[in-house]
């Protein structure tokens, strides 16, 4: 199998998408595309704030999936949507 872009992008309030310009291989996700509803733990948090405290962590759900196979076949778009943590999320961090 050839490398695998996947690049997040998110939906504005009157659904337009932006580039996030952040781009992750197959190897990011456990060797697989991350589906509609799946959750992603983001790995940074903003500058200057503790990263075990969970309200400083983010959560971003994949909302849609696209692929270009005929132009692009080795990248794929996941639209997601990022919210903080929430206390019963501690776990994961």
């Amino acid at each position: 199998m050839k490398d695998v872009t996947i690049r997040f992008y998110h939906r504005d309030d009157k659904g337009k998408l932006h580039d996030d310009s952040e781009d992750f291989g197959l190897e990011d996700f456990g060797g697989v595309v991350p589906a509609i509803g799946d959750k992603i733990l983001r790995a940074g948090v903003p500058s200057g704030l503790d990263r075990n405290v969970v309200s400083n962590r983010e959560i971003t759900t994949v909302t849609d999936r696209y692929f270009n196979p005929r132009d692009n076949a080795d990248y794929i778009a996941l639209v997601v949507s990022t919210r903080a943590a929430t206390p019963e999320e501690v776990d994961l961090i």
